[in-house]
């Protein structure tokens, strides 16, 4: 079995509700209804089911670049396709979703503005998208550049993710981050894509560990996450511009 078969089949995703980025994006989704969804990089689809039931859809659609995990998803009922959204359009109609998801994909994608455009086409007039990204000018990347260390997200080599990184070494993490954006970044671009922006809100990553300096760091991400400009993610809800493309 592949490392990649076994991060599906050894349930990765099925943990993550309690993350602090899916119980805010869940509830954030409690507020939003819609009849279809699309939930753009499913993985196995399991965070798809739960955002289906709290959206109250009646059709799910997923993409995954994984063929093992468009696999598992499908399995769940989840019309789930594998699609590289570098390299070609969402397969659906015009004006087709209520309701789309995005999390932690647009720092992955060499071409941005595609996978913004793409969604655009495919939301209804008056339906919501939800993006997700961690943000580069977050409180511990600014403290890793005054420091002269390179910022969390970034890597500099697909070797060896520690790098030039503070706190981090060997392979941990290996992101695979292209992109990555500050808060100020987000908002122009999905305005240049004819988007409104509805709602921002931070989000503070997880730590497992107890030491004092762990706690300390959980501490200060919490603080921060109430400021999305220093906050570790970002969560963004938009919807289309009146009258624009």
């Amino acid at each position: 079995m592949s490392i990649r078969e076994r991060y599906y089949k050894e349930g990765y995703y099925k943990g993550l509700a309690s993350e602090p980025r899916f119980q805010r994006v869940l509830k954030l989704a409690c507020q939003i209804k819609g009849e279809r969804f699309l939930d753009i990089g499913c993985g196995d689809g399991s965070f798809t089911l739960l955002l289906k039931n709290a959206i109250e859809a009646k059709e799910v659609f997923g993409l995954e670049i994984a063929p093992e995990a468009v696999a598992l998803a499908q399995e769940k009922g989840i019309k789930a396709f594998r699609v590289d959204i570098d390299e070609a359009g969402l397969p659906f109609e015009d004006c087709y979703f209520d309701v789309i998801y995005c999390g932690e994909i647009i720092e992955h994608l060499f071409d941005a503005d595609h996978l913004l455009d793409e969604a655009y086409r495919v939301l209804k007039p008056e339906g919501i998208c939800i993006l997700t990204t961690p943000n580069l000018a977050g409180w511990p990347n600014r403290i890793a550049l005054l420091l002269g260390f390179q910022p969390f997200p970034m890597a500099v080599s697909r070797k060896c993710e520690g790098v030039g990184k503070l706190l981090i070494r060997g392979n941990e993490g290996q992101w695979g981050h292209i992109n990555v954006f500050t808060l100020k970044a987000l908002k122009e671009l999905v305005k240049l894509h004819s988007f409104r922006i509805e709602k921002i809100t931070g989000c503070p990553v997880t730590l497992n560990t107890q030491t004092k300096l762990s706690l300390l760091i959980r501490a200060t991400d919490q603080l921060t996450a109430k400021f999305p400009s220093l906050s570790t993610r970002i969560i963004m809800v938009i919807g289309k511009q009146e009258g624009k493309k």
